[in-house]
């Protein structure tokens, strides 16, 4: 009997254990000018942040929802994007919380007598540290604010306010107050680098720095992968403090994988390391700095969420391989001579797919014709492969001489047999072929932004 009374109690005790582990989290508010704006609730997810509900303002500016959160720590609040702390805010909950708010512009404030004792104390460092934050440029698009000689300052206050800001304020969760020092200083820390990014090179003067910010080093917050996995915004404050670092001892950051190599140099952990190839990696265009950067660090890709993102971003180059021979295309030009790929064998090949109704193609027009400019008496031809239908060619050649496009421009019409092999569903697309009529990319970025340039003067090299 008294073994079972025993079972019994276990078994009671782990049910209670289980119903506060299950708790919901609730969280509501009000947002008298965010009228039909998605309130959306972020979790920390590797040093980033990944979508976990989001609900629609009311007509009447309240918002209300519950969750069963995954785990004790910070969550990030607002009507921002994933990854973006500008109109995001952070929260430490657990289950059984409530969180009552009214959201401002760039704020909020905390509301009624429900809010945790730890969003109370984050509340007042949000409020502590709220000058530095918008001088900082984090709250706003564009350059930071203010001189440095004001913000260097306004940061060593802050940083010697906060040793008595911690010491003054304990929630009794033990979890939390030491963590705190953390948030602390990982916030002011994101405040520097984010100022140190957004603002004129002038502000890098070395002479201006006050000795917090002379101590900031990037090695010493990227020591452990495991602590900026805590921070919603850890992997984001890691790559300011590296670029801090190579502006410092470089002037500018170097391009390409000379960037990423410089940046690596003042990150310790390798999983860090994996993150932040995989960052270079996302914005690669080009199969071969691609690949490059791939052999010589994938190794880095330890966890199952940088092996996934590694898959992701591999699979752009899988469909339409590089190396593979280009598609052998015979169009007309605007003097209807029959133009084909092979004709351009022993130069780099840049096709433009667009139609004269695509206005996001005409505006790169100007970006085209000055890239084209830069690399006058180069081995590139440049190919203008509209799509417009052949009851339009008027219309095409029109905006070929007003436009004053230059390079060969080819009509290819509706459902021409390139967009089809391609895969081409929208426009304007551009393709790039390397001398021997191979495919480099398939999906090259813009001439609106640099990479593509410089994806052609690597296959010059060739």
């Amino acid at each position: 009997m008294v073994l079972r009374g025993i079972i019994s109690l276990v078994i009671f005790m782990a049910s209670i254990t289980d119903i506060h582990a299950q708790s919901p989290v609730e969280i509501k508010g009000v947002f008298s000018s965010g009228k039909g704006t998605q309130i959306k609730l972020f979790q920390t997810d590797e040093g980033t942040t990944s979508e976990v509900a989001q609900i629609k303002v009311k007509d009447d500016g309240t918002f209300r929802f519950a969750f069963f959160p995954e785990y004790e720590g910070l969550y990030a609040l607002g009507t921002g994007s994933s990854g973006l702390p500008s109109s995001d805010m952070i929260f430490y909950l657990k289950g059984g919380d409530c969180l009552e708010l009214g959201l401002i512009d760039n704020g909020y404030t905390l509301q009624g007598s429900i809010n945790s004792k730890e969003n109370q104390i984050l509340s007042k460092w949000n409020k502590v540290s709220s000058e530095v934050r918008q001088q900082s440029g984090e709250k706003k698009q564009g350059s930071a604010v203010i001189d440095a000689k004001a913000f260097f300052p306004a940061v060593e206050r802050l940083n010697n306010a906060s040793t008595k800001f911690v010491k003054e304020n304990k929630s009794n969760n033990r979890r939390f107050d030491q963590f705190l020092p953390k948030v602390v200083r990982w916030d002011i820390a994101r405040f520097v680098g984010n100022y140190l990014n957004n603002s004129p090179k002038g502000n890098l003067n070395p002479a201006l720095y006050t000795p917090s910010v002379k101590a900031l080093k990037a090695t010493d917050y990227s020591k452990s992968a495991q602590e900026v996995y805590k921070f919603p915004f850890g992997n984001q404050t890691i790559k300011l403090l590296t670029q801090m670092e190579v502006m410092k001892a470089e002037k500018q950051i170097p391009e390409g994988i000379n960037g990423l190599e410089q940046r690596l140099r003042f990150i310790q952990s390798d999983t860090l390391k994996g993150d932040e190839v995989l960052s270079y990696l996302a914005l690669q265009k080009s199969y071969r700095p691609f690949t490059e950067a791939t052999n010589k660090y994938g190794s880095y890709f330890v966890t199952a969420k940088q092996k996934q993102l590694f898959n992701t971003y591999k699979l752009q180059f899988d469909e339409f391989k590089p190396g593979d021979l280009g598609f052998q295309f015979s169009y007309p030009d605007k003097n209807d001579k029959v133009v084909k790929l092979n004709d351009f064998k022993g130069k780099v090949v840049v096709i433009d797919v667009w139609a004269t109704w695509c206005g996001p193609c005409i505006k790169e027009i100007p970006f085209m014709k000055k890239l084209e400019e830069s690399l006058k008496g180069k081995d590139v031809a440049f190919i203008g492969m509209s799509t417009d239908a052949e009851k339009d060619k008027s219309k095409w050649l029109k905006m070929i001489e007003e436009e004053g496009m230059k390079g060969v421009q080819l009509l290819a019409g509706q459902g021409n047999e390139f967009s089809k092999f391609y895969k081409i569903g929208s426009i304007p697309r551009f393709l790039v072929f390397d001398k021997k009529g191979n495919l480099v990319t398939a999906n090259a970025p813009r001439p609106s932004n640099p990479d593509l340039k410089s994806i052609i003067e690597e296959e010059l090299k060739y």
